[in-house]
């Protein structure tokens, strides 16, 4: 056997692992869901008016959202689980009945369980920003006065 100066290397029991595994799987919890989730409706964000119909049909419904600048006003398509607000030719934002592990109709406090630290709670909403993505962005979590989660929005947050 040639020595080579390094200490021999010891066999670490599988055993020994888990530990390290459990705390890695919690620090990872509450992270952010990473762009290469396929399942992420934050993949959406981006997507043209051409590449929407393409994918999803024509929609159920069209209509307009009014914001209080003329250049915030939004073409919204509804396809009954999901909408899509679009500016020019693309998708800004998008609403969704599910996000991230959270539900519309549940409690508020599962959010900064599942979003984790970075999660803002504010009244009437909770923010949290989604790391990894080639633009800045965000998901929003709306509650009514009962702490029950009524709407959720993906969007880019430099428009």
């Amino acid at each position: 056997m040639k020595k080579t100066g390094l200490p021999p290397q010891k066999k670490i029991p599988r055993a020994a692992l888990v530990p390290a595994f459990i705390l890695l799987a919690g620090t990872l919890w509450g992270q952010s869901p990473a762009p290469a989730d396929p399942e992420s409706p934050a993949h959406l964000v981006g997507l043209t008016l051409n590449e929407v119909i393409g994918r999803f049909g024509v929609p159920r419904g069209v209509y307009a959202v009014r914001g209080g600048e003329e250049w915030q006003d939004d073409v919204v398509f509804s396809y009954g689980d999901r909408d899509f607000y679009f500016y020019r030719d693309r998708v800004w934002q998008i609403a969704v009945k599910a996000a991230f592990g959270v539900r519309v109709g549940e409690n508020r406090n599962v959010i900064p369980l599942v979003m984790g630290e970075a999660a803002l709670v504010e009244e009437g909403y909770t923010l949290a920003p989604l790391a990894g993505w080639s633009w800045p962005m965000n998901v929003r979590f709306n509650n009514d006065n009962r702490g029950l989660v009524t709407a959720i929005y993906i969007y880019r947050s430099d428009f």
